[in-house]
């Protein structure tokens, strides 16, 4: 479903300034969409620290080395970037038998136009969004930076959040999953770069976290923060 005139009729722009009280109110509400200085950062597996200095050996160096290559596709070198997808592991949202709710686009000040272009433009070239067709959508909100020139951008996704249905899964407990480390050698620490845009989005959340903006009519095909359940899967 495409939406029509009346719906794409553009309001003025909601901005909140960063460091507001207000932002602070809704910031679990809102999406913010974190910066992408390079959409591709490769992870110089061969330079990386591996092991430790007096205690591993070559040999020990050399296998390990040959793993981080062989998961090469997994790793991101230093910035924000879109990692790969997760396996076994979707974002689904029900909203039952809600009426979906399309809200008006608003408009952005025209010296701020080409930066909100920008981020959207980037998201849809890695493909952490596309174009959508979906009978939601929530409106954008612009955080003015404390400088009063650069802007993040976020979706407000209240109303939506009012419709999804809260999902309950039972997390496992510290203690079994210490006990499973019993017989284990060898331990790794990992840290999950951009951890919610690892996970894909089922069909349907696609369509429900759909957002309108000057520049079109978008969905996300990777979790985003600010979604009801997201922070449970």
């Amino acid at each position: 479903m495409k939406m029509n005139a009346e719906e794409l009729d553009s309001e003025p722009t909601i901005y909140i300034h960063e460091g507001s009280e207000l932002l602070s109110q809704l910031r679990d509400q809102l999406v913010l969409l974190p910066e992408l200085k390079d959409l591709s950062p490769s992870c110089a597996i061969e330079t990386a620290d591996v092991g430790e200095p007096g205690i591993t050996t070559p040999d020990e160096e050399r296998k390990m080395r040959n793993i981080l290559k062989y998961y090469r596709s997994i790793y991101l070198g230093d910035g924000n970037a879109a990692p790969a997808p997760a396996r076994g592991v979707v974002c689904d949202l029900d909203v039952g038998d809600a009426k979906p709710v399309a809200q008006r686009s608003r408009s952005v000040a025209p010296h701020l136009s080409m930066k909100v272009y920008e981020l959207i433009k980037k998201r849809l070239e890695k493909g952490l969004v596309e174009h959508s067709e979906s009978s939601w959508a929530s409106y954008i909100v612009i955080v003015l930076k404390k400088n009063g020139v650069d802007i993040r951008m976020c979706i407000d996704y209240r109303v939506v959040n009012m419709f999804i249905k809260l999902s309950n899964y039972p997390l496992p407990l510290i203690d079994d999953l210490l006990i499973g480390f019993e017989s284990a050698m060898w331990f790794m620490s990992l840290d999950m770069a951009s951890g919610f845009w690892a996970i894909r989005m089922t069909e349907r959340a696609k369509l429900i976290s759909a957002f309108v903006c000057p520049f079109g009519h978008f969905q996300w095909a990777r979790m985003p923060f600010g979604l009801k359940n997201a922070p449970l899967v």
